[in-house]
């Protein structure tokens, strides 16, 4: 009976263990969707080349000592949001294909995971690249990877079709499972106006070659897998039908999988020597900073500013206790910006502007968030060069007068558009704004009775005369 008894505790024991050290397995649900989004940051290995690069079981990969922050986002997307259909099926056809082919391949993939990264193919630099990808029960599969290159100075969006899908994943995926998958791809570019043929064929041997922890500078990941693929890449590119050249390129791609998270938590690029060491060039991984709440504001210094001599004014804009990462700006006279900080911008004619600034978050959680102040300035003309015109005799005309609620202004075409001031027996500004040529109307029930002055000059010449009108406010 105390045999039973200890065989008992011992079988629960054992259990215990294997329950503890078993490796996760990542399934095909467990991959990404169009919609999933994740931050990541990106930094160049240095030193840490053999701590990525170790395999085997109960593994911890400490990238600790990275620092810094570059991050970006990788998101799934539907197809149709990467290339729609219409520019697929014309440039697929550079591949080899006939049109019926392409369809079929438009056809059969769900989704487009969106990197950061760029390759160099031929003399072309591939931006904004897309890897198109099918995604079934017991495979993840790759039919083609879209781009944009620059084609005569044009940015052009393109794809390179696989012959054959690269298959990425098998499902489930298992520590020690392994497969091998072969495709080819090829483009003619005399479409495009290059006398260049292109072939290349590609095989992927991968390898599910460890298992453990995951640690970085923010986060810690347990129990995850990590997928080896050794790429060779064999390129033939026949140029002006003669000349013949073959490139050779043996990569290697890291990834490391949590059954917790979409896609990868991180990636890692790399070469394979000549010795089958590897060198990895690139690394990135999931980065889950929360936005703070912004606290950041915008300060002119003043409301007026005046034109100089110049012809113009200089107006600082102060970011005060700054924590966005990035400002756009629109400084309201049609000219935009963008700056880390504080910024500073000329005004060449006078008037009422209202500056919008969104100040946004990169490296945080929700990705991009933002938040937008505005900043209302007025810009003056004091040089003493302007001269003081009556308004009627620059064919401008104003009615009712007396008014009680709301005046009308008439501005001849041939004076263009003008930027209005109301100022009141002591000199005060009470009113000022833009308005265009033709018949305006002037709000007046803000103010109280008495005699108003009336000051016009041109938006579109600082230096031009002034007009000036009276006008009387009686309120019924």
């Amino acid at each position: 009976m105390k045999s039973n008894y200890l065989l008992l505790i011992l079988s629960v024991w054992i259990a215990f263990i294997q329950v503890a050290t078993a490796q996760q397995v990542y399934q095909a649900t467990h991959y990404g969707e169009p919609g999933d989004i994740y931050l990541y940051n990106r930094f160049s290995p240095r030193l840490l080349n053999d701590e990525i690069t170790k395999s085997g079981a109960g593994i911890t990969w400490d990238m600790g000592s990275s620092s810094g922050l570059k991050t970006h986002p990788n998101r799934i997307l539907e197809p149709g949001e990467g290339i729609n259909q219409f520019n697929f099926l014309s440039v697929c056809n550079l591949g080899g294909f006939s049109i019926g082919d392409c369809l079929d391949v438009w056809n059969n993939t769900d989704q487009a995971v969106q990197l950061k990264d760029t390759l160099f193919l031929l003399n072309f630099i591939l931006h904004d690249l897309q890897r198109y990808q099918a995604k079934a029960e017991d495979l993840l599969l790759e039919n083609f990877i879209g781009f944009t290159v620059e084609i005569g100075g044009t940015p052009t969006q393109a794809v390179i079709v696989y012959q054959v899908p690269d298959t990425i994943m098998h499902f489930p995926v298992n520590y020690g499972d392994n497969w091998t998958s072969e495709t080819r791809y090829g483009l003619d570019l005399n479409p495009a106006g290059q006398n260049i043929l292109y072939h290349s064929i590609q095989t992927r041997v991968t390898t599910i070659d460890g298992w453990g922890t995951l640690e970085t500078p923010y986060d810690t990941f347990e129990n995850v897998l990590r997928l080896r693929s050794d790429i060779l890449r064999i390129d033939t590119i026949v140029q002006d039908d003669t000349d013949t050249i073959t490139l050779i390129a043996d990569q290697v791609e890291y990834m490391w999988l949590d059954t917790n998270y979409a896609l990868p938590i991180m990636t890692a690029n790399g070469l394979i020597t000549a010795n089958d060491s590897v060198i990895i060039n690139q690394v990135e991984y999931v980065y889950e900073a929360s936005c703070p709440a912004p606290v950041w504001s915008v300060d002119a210094g003043a409301q007026v500013f005046y034109i100089d001599d110049t012809g113009t004014a200089s107006v600082d804009f102060n970011v005060l206790n700054p924590n966005a990462n990035t400002y756009t700006w629109d400084f309201g006279d049609g000219q935009l910006g963008s700056s880390s900080g504080s910024t500073t911008h000329v005004y060449n004619s006078p008037g009422q502007y209202n500056v919008v600034v969104i100040g946004c978050m990169t490296d945080c959680l929700p990705i991009n968030s933002c938040t937008l102040q505005t900043v209302g300035i007025e810009i003056q003309d004091t040089t003493t060069s302007v001269v003081n015109i009556d308004g009627n005799a620059l064919g401008i005309s104003i009615f009712p007068n007396p008014a009680s609620e709301s005046i009308n202004l008439f501005i001849p075409s041939e004076r263009g558009a003008q930027h209005y001031s109301i100022i009141d027996m002591t000199g005060r500004l009470v009113s000022s704004g833009l308005i265009s040529v033709g018949t305006s109307t002037i709000e007046t029930n803000n103010l109280t009775d008495g005699i108003y002055t009336i000051q016009l000059h041109s938006t579109a010449n600082s230096k031009a005369n002034v007009a000036f009108m009276r006008v009387m406010i009686k309120k019924e």
